[in-house]
């Protein structure tokens, strides 16, 4: 009979457990939560807290170089530290009703600082456990290839556990980081922007839109998980804002208000929900910048989120319509139980359920990229008419102060000519764009006069409304600015130099606004 081979699992399993399973170093603070709020969930079903009572806290310490991570939760008991946190992969968590449940994130800390120490303490003991990760000795032996040693016998070596006297009302837990070696985890303006769109927590009050998004939660009997979470005692919210900003010189500037949210929904045959979500509503004029922290449209499990800002990107079946990912911001939230986050959390995986919510979602995503063409549409034929009607006006002003030079007159009325048949164009895609709003539900159709851009001043919407006959401006006779009586001590000859001046001013600055300064700035030198 042939001898049974003992399965072997290597030590360098442990390496990619840690500092080989995600790309970003701040996952760890992602795991240390996600794992935090289950057990507050826990304790709350025990009826050891009502819930609101949670204080996850976060203690990042740059100049010690260390991370604490404590819950008040339910803490774990005596007898069963060793086998709930030296164990890998052993979770008792359920699939699709847990937030974490494969028992490996808490040795995500492991490969960036030296000790990792876990403190628990259980209500009705009086006693505290702590158990200590050596990370330097376990670099070590994973990196000494002589050492054949197995996983377990590696977790055995580099781990001690042992006990303390604590009170029996006490209940917690807590991960500490010892010498940590990513200055990333103790940037703490990169932690906090980082988990607050990633961590269960609710929408900051000064988003004018959260009671909005709330009451529809309320109609449709749904809810999301959120906890208190503080980093260096400071509570997190999701960072959702009412205007959209864009660089300056080292600051932002407001570029674009958030006008309104709009939601989706959808459910299975049996009335379930797959999926909702809400989204922002703006004048769509771009992508929103990276200082936007929430940009995009976030995907979440738990209200935890999936992947990154650029997730939802794939959603868009054409690769040139990715972009339209970020001109919006808001949340998808997966309440589907089949709906499963993998090992990395950067997707679900795959199964019918994941299939189906793609199929769903894409369609969804369909009417996100329309929104963003009928917006474009919309305000470029605005700016067309808007620049017919500006260069009427530019036309009949000339008219009566009088042109630099023969050129500049018949330059001015090409280029009306080609606007005014643009502005034909415009008027009639204006025309369906509108019509085709105001008789469908899309969400622009609420927000149709907001798409014009802000400064109606420069876009002369009167003059759009009620469009003149398209004819360019006629006169028999040009009139120069020479001809204006302020030049007529001048001679022929010297009128002549000086349209000829005004017209090299006209070539070499393009700027209309100052051009004209200058030449308004000569006038009067040549009147006194």
């Amino acid at each position: 009979m042939a001898e049974i081979q003992k399965t072997i699992i290597g030590k360098d399993v442990i390496e990619s457990l840690t500092l080989g399973m995600y790309e970003d170093c701040r996952f760890i603070y992602r795991e240390y939560v996600q794992n935090a709020a289950d057990q507050v969930d826990k304790a709350v079903a025990d009826g050891l807290m009502n819930k609101g009572e949670e204080h996850i806290q976060i203690e990042i310490d740059p100049e010690g170089r260390s991370i604490i991570i404590e819950d008040n939760a339910t803490g774990i008991p005596v007898a069963d530290v060793v086998p709930i946190l030296r164990n890998i992969a052993h979770s008792n968590k359920q699939r699709g009703i847990n937030k974490g449940f494969r028992g490996i994130g808490r040795l995500g800390g492991l490969g960036y600082c030296s000790k990792l120490r876990f403190e628990t303490s259980f209500k009705g003991e009086p006693q505290k456990s702590i158990m200590t990760w050596d990370a330097e000795m376990l670099k070590y032996i994973i990196n000494d290839r002589e050492n054949k040693e197995e996983a377990v016998e590696v977790l055995e070596r580099v781990t001690e556990t042992r006990t303390e006297k604590e009170r029996e009302d006490a209940h917690y837990f807590r991960v500490v980081m010892e010498d940590v070696t990513s200055d990333e985890l103790l940037d703490v303006k990169s932690v906090t922007d980082y988990l607050s769109m990633v961590a269960p927590v609710d929408i900051n009050s000064r988003f004018i839109f959260r009671s909005k998004i709330r009451d529809y939660m309320k109609e449709n009997n749904l809810s999301i998980d959120t906890y208190n979470i503080y980093i260096n005692d400071t509570q997190i919210y999701k960072p959702y804002t009412n205007y959209i900003y864009d660089d300056n010189h080292g600051g932002k500037k407001q570029v674009d208000d958030i006008l309104d949210v709009d939601f989706l929904m959808e459910k299975n045959e049996n009335g379930d929900i797959i999926y909702w979500g809400w989204y922002s509503l703006s004048r769509l004029n771009g992508q929103m910048k990276p200082l936007n922290i929430a940009r995009g449209i976030r995907l979440r499990k738990s209200n935890i989120q999936i992947g990154d800002e650029e997730i939802c990107k794939k959603f868009f079946t054409k690769t040139e319509d990715q972009r339209y990912s970020f001109y919006y911001f808001g949340e998808i939230h997966a309440v589907s139980k089949d709906l499963i986050p993998n090992s990395r959390r950067d997707y679900f995986g795959e199964n019918p359920a994941c299939s189906e919510f793609e199929r769903l979602i894409k369609q969804d995503f369909l009417n996100l990229r329309e929104m963003c063409y009928d917006a474009s549409k919309f305000r470029s034929s605005q700016k067309t008419i808007a620049k017919e009607s500006e260069l009427r006006e530019k036309i009949d002003e000339k008219d009566k102060t009088g042109y630099t030079s023969k050129q500049e007159k018949d330059d001015l009325n090409k280029q009306f000519e080609e606007y005014q048949k643009k502005a034909g164009q415009a008027r009639r895609q204006l025309e369906n764009v509108t019509n085709k709003l105001q008789n469908s539900n899309s969400p622009l159709r609420g927000i149709l006069e907001k798409l014009t851009p802000e400064k109606k001043e420069e876009l002369n919407l009167k003059a759009q409304s009620q469009p003149k006959t398209p004819v360019v401006p006629h006169q028999e006779k040009t009139k120069f600015r020479t001809d204006n009586p302020i030049y007529s001590q001048y001679s022929k000859q010297e009128k002549k130099l000086i349209g000829k001046i005004y017209t090299a001013i006209s070539n070499a600055i393009t700027e209309e606004l100052f051009r004209n300064a200058l030449i308004n700035k000569i006038e009067e030198e040549l009147t006194r």
